[in-house]
């Protein structure tokens, strides 16, 4: 191919793609740079993954051309030739289909669009034209970085302050090209809209924060030079056009404006608005029905099961597009050449195989792992080491989880991942698999995990105890900027050696230096949208990681109860509790099970929710509460809980984990563990999916050992006994499990099984090896 036809037929983003190609990143790129090169392959009805828009054509050629292309589903060109002039479709990334409405429509020819979610029009010239290459460009752009965690951002960030602000950076930038295109195309005007630039722009926040943390957002957006519409009124504006109708370019019939894709991913999205991740969910599945091609469907899909902590739900998700993939990669049939993302598609159904511990889907799982990372460890290597983490976590194999998530080798794979802090809930997972493994120093190299990833969080957000008293997060990250460049950085450094003076040594020992500072800074412009998008607060999923490692920290003593890590923890779980509008019918987090689950540890659990809750959920965070206060967590008291109020614990810790009912005595004698459940009355869904596996295994596995051991009794240490025999079953090479075992038999009097259990920790590694960083 050459170098002349490239620049002639592509954009200068598309441009960058083909340097990206030349240095090898990812090979899916390199397929996307080959197909959009040729233009026999793009009319050949195989495979269009990319249909660039000259922008001196006119809006009416752009019609013309557009009308004899093809998506990747045909039920996305069902009425492509009957739309009216001003309707106009392009193909995104992976080949699908993207509707604009352009200014110069007859706003007469639509219909049935919902007042209720509109925004009243605050500009009424409709003789502005937007770009719409541009648009499609960012489109692509942010549909990679969401699909990917932000390692194939298009964009390489700035790498003065570390490789994890450099991935936050250039995530950034993409997020920010993109959304100044969406509020471009859904600022407010009826007659101008792109609603998938909406969906890439506000569904990832509030597929994993909420509306309320899409609100906070918001508030830090609104400080920007020039900011623009909020993410929320985007988003309305957009779902307002999910059931519109348009006349037919001959006048007689009218047919859906939005392609059934962009409507289902529009009722999504107005479903998360409304924090209905439920039904958010059921959208997205029957998304995937239809177009098991629609990787940001799969990926948005995956993000709302984990946030409900259904791991069926995305076990279901990976098996509606799984075998569409597996084909379009030679499959069994081989009736498909190889497809530009497939890596990325094999390592999302991976994560949606490994959200339970069976072990069969696990295998599974790592086969497509093992696939994905042979040929793209750079685009998918964030969302396949989130399935690893799983993966390896289900069968205990702690040493491989602490090569591929805390070793060096390992966090290569997703350091790159910065959208949404992505790279800090796989290091938190890291710190876990240390625990896990029980190696020596393990505590203080999970500590070391912990304070460079979420306490650095809370730190520079202002969402730490010191920075909530200072203002919160709206006066802290005001001073944040951009990350420094070590290039520049470098220059200037030379450049001032050869040219420069003596009056950086006499500014250096001006005392009056800390006062010019405060007055620069108050004269400093307001941050720019690049860098709010950069520094972002932590969303109820990171707070919940980082709880699960705190605690996981506290039970083996690598950190007090009473640390100021804790003191942090609880103001941030209160900040963001607070942050909720008071008029909403539910609490800011409510939406997520696991967040309850985590932040009942420090906070009320009367307080953290509004609705009904099902039972089993409710004794955890009944239980967790009482666990959290006889800890005395973030607390500096020194008396003792006695062996009573922690069977308390253990009683409703019990309940939560096990959703049978237990067997009782005919004469009424009862378990002194478990409550009664033979008249409880409660119609609640026992099967109430409270969180994945792993995540749900460090509160109430751990949590209720803990318990059982503090009370000592034999029917507690006989359920210990027995969860732990039902780990070393599962998950045989943790050597952490086989210690936990030893302590439980130890206590229970059976010394020569409690030694045998020791020395089977000590083979597999426990006690061995050094710090990891």
């Amino acid at each position: 191919i050459q170098n002349n036809i490239m620049s002639a037929a592509l954009s200068p983003m598309r441009l960058r793609l083909y340097a990206s190609q030349m240095r090898g990143v990812s090979s899916y790129i390199s397929e996307l740079k080959h197909h959009n090169s040729s233009e026999a392959v793009r009319n050949n009805g195989i495979h269009r993954p990319y249909f660039g828009i000259a922008s001196a054509k006119s809006a009416k050629q752009t019609h013309v051309n557009i009308s004899m292309r093809q998506f990747s589903n045909d039920m996305q060109n069902d009425n492509e030739s009957h739309l009216p002039h001003g309707v106009i479709r392009q193909s995104d990334f992976f080949g699908e289909a993207i509707t604009f409405v352009n200014n110069d429509i007859d706003e007469s020819l639509i219909t049935s669009i919902d007042k209720a979610m509109k925004i009243p029009c605050s500009n009424q010239n409709a003789t502005v034209q937007h770009d719409i290459a541009n648009a499609v460009e960012s489109f692509d752009g942010m549909a990679l970085c969401i699909v990917s965690r932000g390692a194939s951002s298009l964009h390489t960030g700035n790498d003065g302050d570390g490789p994890d602000a450099k991935a936050m950076h250039s995530s950034a930038m993409t997020w920010s090209e993109l959304l100044k295109c969406a509020s471009e195309w859904n600022s407010g005007n009826e007659r101008c809209t792109s609603p998938m630039l909406a969906v890439a722009a506000v569904a990832p926040l509030l597929a994993q924060g909420g509306k309320d943390y899409v609100h906070r957002i918001d508030k830090l957006l609104s400080a920007t030079q020039s900011p623009p519409p909020s993410l929320m009124r985007i988003a309305k504006h957009a779902t307002s056009f999910r059931d519109a109708f348009v006349s037919t370019s001959d006048g007689d019939n009218t047919t859906p404006l939005l392609t059934p894709r962009e409507r289902f991913h529009l009722h999504a999205l107005s479903m998360l608005i409304q924090n209905n991740h439920r039904c958010a969910m059921g959208a997205y599945l029957r998304l995937l029905e239809l177009y098991p091609g629609d990787l940001l469907g799969l990926s948005l899909a995956l993000d709302v099961a984990y946030s409900l902590g259904d791991g069926e739900a995305a076990r279901v998700a990976a098996t509606n597009v799984s075998t569409y993939w597996s084909e379009r990669d030679g499959g069994t049939l081989r009736l498909h050449p190889s497809q530009s993302g497939q890596t990325l598609a094999s390592s999302l159904v991976a994560v949606g195989l490994s959200s339970s511990s069976a072990l069969s889907r696990a295998a599974t799982a790592e086969t497509l792992i093992e696939m994905a990372l042979a040929r793209d460890p750079d685009g998918a290597g964030g969302t396949s080491v989130w399935a690893l983490s799983n993966i390896l976590g289900s069968e205990g194999r702690s040493s491989e989880m602490v090569s591929r998530l805390a070793g060096f080798d390992g966090t290569q794979l997703y350091q790159n991942c910065g959208f949404l802090n992505f790279y800090t809930r796989m290091a938190g997972y890291g710190g876990i698999a240390l625990l896990d493994r029980r190696g020596a120093a393990s505590e203080r190299s999970s500590l070391r995990l912990y304070d460079g990833g979420f306490a650095h969080l809370l730190n520079y957000s202002g969402n730490n105890a010191v920075g909530i008293n200072n203002g919160g997060e709206e006066v802290v990250l005001r001073d944040l900027k951009v990350p420094r460049s070590v290039a520049s950085d470098v220059v200037g450094s030379i450049f001032s050696g050869w040219f420069g003076n003596d009056d950086a040594k006499e500014k250096e020992n001006d005392p009056s230096l800390p006062d010019q500072e405060n007055v620069q800074r108050k004269r400093q412009k307001p941050r720019t949208l690049e860098e709010t998008l950069c520094w972002l607060p932590p969303s109820p999923i990171l707070l919940m990681q980082a709880t699960s490692l705190l605690f996981r920290l506290t039970l083996v003593d690598g950190v007090s109860p009473s640390d100021h890590r804790w003191v942090d923890l609880k103001a941030a779980w209160k900040y963001s509790l607070e942050m909720g509008d008071e008029a909403n019918t539910q609490k800011p987090f409510e939406f997520m099970p696991m967040a309850l689950l985590a932040s009942s540890l420090l906070l009320d659990p009367e307080t953290l929710h509004v609705e009904n809750i099902p039972t089993r959920l409710e004794s955890a965070m009944k239980g967790l509460n009482k666990m959290g206060k006889l800890l005395k967590l973030g607390h500096h008291d020194k008396t003792s809980a006695t062996a009573s109020e922690w069977n308390e614990v253990l009683r409703d810790l019990a309940q939560a984990r096990d959703s049978c009912q237990r067997w009782e005595m005919l004469d009424g004698m009862e378990s002194a563990t478990y409550l009664s459940t033979r008249n409880s009355g409660d119609n609640s869904n026992p099967s109430y999916p409270i969180g994945w596996d792993f995540d749900v295994r460090q509160f109430l596995e751990h949590g209720l050992c803990y318990a059982a051991v503090q009370v000592g009794e034999y029917e507690s240490l006989c359920l210990a006994r027995a969860i732990c025999s039902e780990g070393t079953t599962l998950r045989q090479n943790c050597p952490e499990l086989w210690w936990r075992y030893s302590v439980v038999l130890d206590m229970l009097g059976d010394e020569v099984a409690a030694e045998n259990a020791r020395a089977c920790s000590q083979s597999l590694g426990a006690g061995e090896g050094g710090s990891t960083n």
